[in-house]
C-alpha cells in the first residue's frame, strides 16, 4: 500500500526491488540505529570488492593484500572471464560480515564501494534500482530524499571512478589465448596486479620487470611506496603493455616455476 505521511498530501509509492529511477530522479532512504533491520543487510549477501576496496581494507586492518585475501575474501571464477573477489562471510555467525559489530561496521570509513552504494544498485546506463524490498530494508520507508549523485557524494563514492581509471578497460584489451595453461597465467597476472598488490610490487621490483618493460625512472620510483600509483600502473600494464612470454619469465624469476 502507498504510504502517506501526516500533513503531507503527496502519495509516496512503496519502494523496493520493483523500483527503478534515473540519476536525476530522487529516491528515499535513510539508515540509522533506530531501524529494526539495522545491520541486517550485512548478512548472507555477496559483497563484491573492487581492487581499491581490497587495498583500503588491507591497509585499514594492517595486513598485506595477500593475507587479507586469504583470511577475509573469497575468489570467484566466472566461466571464461577474469576472477572477482567477495568478502568471506562468517560461517560460525549466521553468514555475518566479519567486520560487523553490535555497533555497526568496524571498517566503516574504509567500507567497500558496494556497501557505500547500498541499497542502490546499478542496472544499466543511467538506470538504478534497489537491492532490497522495504520489508527487508526499513530505511526505504524513511522520507529523506536523494539523487544518485547526492547519495554517492554523501557516502564518499564520487572519486572511485577516477581512482580505478583503466580497470574497466582490461577485459577489452587483455585477451585469452584459448590454451588453458596460458590462460591460467593470464588470470593469475590479472588477479595479482588488480587485487594482490603487495605480491605485484615484488613482481615488479624484485625482478627485471622495470628493464624488460622499459619503465622510466620517475615512474619506477613511485611504485615502491605509492600504493595507488602501483595499482593504476598495474591496470595500464595489463591493458596496454602485457606480454605473455615475458610476463611468464618474470614470474619464474621471482616466484619460481
Amino acid at each position: 500500500m502507498p504510504n502517506q505521511l501526516p500533513g503531507d498530501e503527496k502519495i509516496r509509492p512503496e519502494q523496493g526491488r520493483q523500483t527503478e529511477f534515473t540519476g536525476s530522479e530522487s529516491f528515499r532512504f535513510l539508515c540509522h540505529e533506530g531501524l529494526e533491520c539495522f545491520n541486517r543487510c550485512c548478512r548472507d549477501i555477496n559483497i563484491f570488492l573492487s581492487p581499491y576496496d581490497v587495498l583500503r581494507l588491507s591497509r585499514k586492518l594492517g595486513l598485506e593484500t595477500g593475507a587479507f585475501l586469504k583470511h577475509h575474501a573469497l575468489r570467484l571464477q566466472p566461466e571464461g572471464g577474469f576472477p572477482v573477489v567477495i568478502i568471506k562471510m562468517r560461517e560460525d555467525a549466521d553468514l555475518q560480515c566479519p567486520f560487523l559489530t553490535g555497533q555497526g561496521c568496524s571498517v566503516y570509513n574504509e567500507r567497500p564501494w558496494s556497501c557505500r552504494m547500498a541499497p542502490v544498485e546499478i542496472r544499466g546506463d543511467n538506470r538504478y534500482g534497489f537491492a532490497f524490498d522495504s520489508n527487508h530494508c526499513r530505511g526505504l520507508l524513511e522520507t529523506r530524499e536523494w539523487t544518485v549523485d547526492e547519495w554517492m557524494k554523501n557516502q564518499g563514492n564520487e572519486h572511485y571512478g577516477e581512482l580505478e581509471t583503466g580497470f574497466k578497460d582490461i577485459p577489452n584489451q587483455l585477451r585469452f589465448s584459448g590454451l588453458s595453461s596460458l590462460d591460467s597465467h593470464i588470470r593469475e597476472s590479472f588477479f595479482m596486479a588488480c587485487y594482490d598488490l603487495d605480491r605485484f610490487r615484488r613482481y615488479v621490483l624484485e625482478s627485471s620487470f622495470l628493464q624488460v618493460f622499459e619503465v622510466e625512472n620517475p615512474t619506477a620510483e613511485k611504485l615502491g611506496a605509492d600504493d595507488l600509483a602501483l595499482l593504476q600502473f598495474g591496470f595500464h600494464w595489463l591493458a596496454n603493455g602485457f606480454d605473455l612470454r615475458r610476463s611468464m619469465e618474470i614470474r619464474d624469476e621471482v616466484f619460481g616455476k
